[in-house]
C-alpha cells in the first residue's frame, strides 16, 4: 500500500496530538489553528485506512493504530532537526581529508597541481591524499569508495550512472609513432591514413570503453586496425611505441619521459575530454566541497583567459 500522500507537516501534527493528547494544545504548540491541524489528522487516517485517536468530547487518547505508529515515527522530528542544525554548520568538509586518485600517465602539470594549490591555499585544514592508478585500478577504487574523487578520461565514466562527473578540460586524441616512423615527416594525417600501420593497444580488460572506442573510430574511417599486442598498462604501450612495435591512439595529454622518441599527430575529428569523477552515494562533504571549488577555478580561468564576464 502506498501512503505518499502523507506530508512531513501532518507527522508532526500528528506527533503534537500525542505528546499533548489535546487537539487545542496541540494546535498551539505548533502554531497553527485547532480546526487545520484536525483536518490534517483527518486526512492522514483517511489515507492510512484507520483511526489514530479515539475522539471524546473530553479526552483524546492513541488508538492500538495510533501508539505503533507513534512507537515507530517517533524522533523523525528530532533527526530533521538534527540533520537541519548539522548542514547549516560553517565550515563543512574543513578538517576533513579527501582521496583523489589520477590517470597514471596524465601530465598533471598542465592543470591538477595549480588547481590543488589554489584549493589548499582555501581550505588548508583539508588532508588531500594523492595517488595515480591505471584505469581499471581507478575505476575499481572510486568504486569501493577507496577514493573519493579521480581525474580521467571521459570514455571511463560517461555511462555509469552511479558516477557524477564534470569537465576539466576538452582536448583531441592522437596517434602516437615512433619518431622515426615512416609517416612521422608527413603533415595534415587522418586516422585513415594508417589503415596499413600495425597499432598496440590497452587491453579490453584494461579499459573496455577505451579499447572499443578506438576500434569503432578506426572503422568510421574505412578499416579495423590491425592490433598486433593489447598491453596492460600506459608504459608498455609508450615502450612498444617508442620501439617501434606499432601505432598507439591516446590523448594529447600523455605524460612521456622522452618525447623526442615520438611523434604525436593530433586528430581533429576526435575529441576526449579530463573529467573530474566521483559516486554519487559518496556523500563527504569534503567531496562536495573540493570539487565546488574546483570547478569554479576551472571557471574563474576561462573566463579571465577569454577576457569574459559573468
Amino acid at each position: 500500500m502506498n501512503h505518499k500522500g502523507i506530508t512531513l507537516l501532518q507527522i508532526d501534527y500528528f506527533i503534537a496530538v500525542a505528546k499533548y493528547l489535546n487537539f487545542s494544545e496541540a494546535a498551539r504548540r505548533v502554531y497553527t489553528s485547532q480546526p487545520s491541524l484536525s483536518r490534517q489528522i483527518l486526512q492522514m487516517e483517511k489515507e492510512l485506512g484507520v483511526e489514530l485517536f479515539f475522539r471524546t468530547k473530553r479526552n483524546v487518547r492513541l488508538t492500538p493504530a495510533g501508539t505503533v505508529l507513534l512507537n515507530e515515527i517517533k524522533g523523525i522530528s528530532e533527526q530533521i532537526e538534527t540533520a537541519f542544525e548539522k548542514c547549516i554548520r560553517p565550515n563543512l568538509g574543513e578538517n576533513s581529508s579527501i582521496a583523489i586518485g589520477c590517470l597514471e600517465a596524465m601530465d598533471t602539470g598542465k592543470f591538477l597541481t595549480q588547481l590543488i594549490k589554489g584549493f589548499k591555499q582555501e581550505h588548508p585544514n583539508v588532508e588531500i591524499i594523492l595517488e595515480r592508478h591505471s584505469f581499471k585500478v581507478l575505476r575499481e577504487k572510486l568504486d569501493k569508495e577507496q577514493l573519493d574523487l579521480i581525474f580521467t578520461l571521459s570514455f571511463e565514466v560517461d555511462n555509469d550512472p552511479a558516477i557524477v562527473w564534470d569537465t576539466v578540460y576538452k582536448q583531441n586524441s592522437c596517434l602516437l609513432m615512433a619518431a622515426n616512423h615512416p609517416l612521422a615527416e608527413k603533415e595534415n594525417l587522418s586516422l585513415a591514413d594508417f589503415k596499413d600501420e600495425t597499432f598496440v593497444l590497452l587491453s579490453r580488460d584494461e579499459s573496455p570503453n577505451g579499447y572499443d572506442g578506438i576500434i569503432a573510430q578506426c572503422r568510421k574511417h574505412g578499416f579495423t586496425p590491425r592490433v598486433v599486442k593489447q598491453l596492460p598498462n600506459i608504459e608498455s604501450l609508450l615502450l612498444s611505441v617508442e620501439s617501434g612495435l606499432g601505432i598507439a591512439m591516446v590523448d594529447e595529454n600523455i605524460r612521456m619521459h622522452h618525447p623526442e622518441n615520438f611523434k604525436m599527430c593530433e586528430l581533429k575529428d576526435d575529441s576526449l575530454s579530463v573529467v573530474m569523477a566521483w559516486q554519487k552515494s559518496n556523500l563527504k562533504p569534503a567531496v562536495s566541497l573540493f570539487s565546488n571549488a574546483i570547478l569554479s577555478d576551472i571557471y574563474a580561468q576561462v573566463f579571465n583567459k577569454n577576457n569574459l564576464t559573468i
